[in-house]
């Protein structure tokens, strides 16, 4: 199938070299075009001229006393007759649309009709330039005839424009191609470079590139190959930690099982321990794989509603009434857009763990306040170090202090997505020993 989708697929390449190869056809052929009207013109023009000198020499009227206006009674075919056996014997003379000498057979409505002070006519393969002028005063004069060095001249640059037009087709394929790849040759290098990556090398970057274009391409794969690597990082950990978490509960319930199969059945108090250690085992992995349940779950689109943020607390701070702990608020009624079901899910997390925490350092009391778009949550619990607050974040992460619990280290994981979806920012404020305090932050 990929070899078949291969084969279907158009090189840039090539489209790029038909295109640069037309373009260049396209200008060639007007600087031939351009140069063969220029010459034609050039050439005719200048046959005209001198034609014209000299007709317009020959059809003067001598006046021997130079006293008088040209004789209008001058017997005008004489006249005539004399430029046609001085200049115009081997010419198409047509005097006041009389035709007076057409040695080639060629005369024809289009050569009476000539409006132009010259014009051009081709009859077989031969080029025959006429001129229209005013002879003996008033009277129209077209006359013209073959001209065999504007022919040949016209057949030979023909025959050399065809000539170099092919070679130059040819040429211009050549150069295309090359230019074409030249041009793309970035391209194609980024594409190797990028076909050389796999798991292993997901730390491997694309070199910087000289041109601005494939230098910002360059960059913007570099950041997702380092977002690919470190989600691959994420979740080569994510795996282990599943892992490692599994193990134990699962090592666990086999090792009770094996009891019971050996002991369980006349002991009746290693059946029940064992029993009662299964049980927990069990409940704890149908716990954590809930919140691994849940932290995918949030990846899903979340409907934003607007909620008021003291009855969203109140809710969840009357799960805990029955707590070895004192809650203390100071709260207001302020309206935000957000999810309250979600929120709720995101104020457990952090109120368990500043429970958790605040017993631990052998306290009873935390403290949650309302102020303007932002929720408090402060316990006087054992703290988080300095270098471990960025952490606290990432799955199945505890800090050194909690690995006796029994917790899975998903908890401000699923927060922190939660807080994303709906808006909000957590932020955490800590000292160690002195305990911590976490506001959520809502835009």
């Amino acid at each position: 199938m990929d070899t078949y989708l291969k084969k279907n697929k158009k090189s840039v390449v090539w489209n790029l070299t038909i295109i640069y190869t037309m373009v260049i056809i396209v200008i060639l052929l007007t600087v031939i075009l351009s140069m063969r009207y220029f010459v034609e013109f050039m050439s005719v023009r200048s046959y005209a001229v001198i034609l014209k000198q000299q007709i317009e020499k020959m059809s003067q009227i001598p006046s021997p006393d130079r006293m008088g206006v040209m004789m209008r009674n001058m017997n005008i075919l004489r006249d005539s007759e004399r430029l046609k056996n001085s200049i115009i014997s081997n010419k198409v003379v047509i005097l006041d649309g009389i035709v007076l000498n057409d040695p080639f057979g060629i005369v024809n409505e289009e050569i009476y009709n000539i409006k132009k002070p010259y014009a051009v006519y081709k009859n077989e393969g031969l080029y025959y330039i006429f001129i229209k002028t005013k002879v003996f005063g008033n009277s129209n004069l077209i006359i013209g005839g073959p001209s065999l060095e504007y022919t040949a001249l016209l057949n030979t640059f023909n025959s050399l424009a065809f000539k170099l037009s092919l070679i130059s087709i040819f040429l211009s394929f050549l150069i295309s191609y090359y230019f074409a790849k030249r041009s793309l040759k970035p391209l194609l290098d980024i594409s190797r470079e990028i076909s050389e990556i796999n798991v292993e090398s997901l730390d491997k970057r694309v070199p910087e590139q000289k041109y601005i274009e494939f230098h910002t391409l360059t960059q913007n794969i570099n950041s997702m190959l380092e977002k690919i690597n470190k989600g691959y990082e994420l979740q080569k950990q994510f795996v282990s930690d599943v892992s490692h978490e599994l193990r134990t509960p699962l090592t666990s319930i086999i090792g009770y099982i094996k009891l019971i199969e050996r002991w369980g059945k006349e002991d009746k108090k290693v059946f029940e321990e064992s029993l009662e250690n299964i049980k927990s085992s069990s409940n704890y992995l149908k716990e954590m794989i809930e919140n691994l349940l849940l932290l995918s779950k949030v990846e899903e689109e979340i409907k934003l509603e607007e909620v008021n943020l003291r009855d969203v607390v109140e809710k969840v701070i009357s799960i805990y009434k029955n707590e070895d702990i004192k809650i203390k608020t100071k709260l207001k009624n302020v309206y935000v857009k957000t999810n309250k079901d979600y929120l709720s899910i995101m104020l457990k997390v952090i109120i368990e763990n500043a429970i958790k925490f605040t017993k631990l350092n052998g306290e009873n009391e935390i403290f949650i306040n309302i102020n303007n778009k932002e929720i408090e949550i402060i316990d006087k619990g054992i703290g988080i170090p300095e270098d471990e607050i960025n952490k606290i974040f990432e799955r199945f992460y505890k800090s050194n202090k909690a690995r006796s619990d029994e917790g899975f280290g998903l908890g401000l994981s699923i927060a922190k997505r939660i807080s994303e979806k709906i808006y909000a920012k957590i932020e955490v404020i800590s000292n160690e020993g002195e305990g911590s305090t976490f506001k959520i932050k809502f835009s």
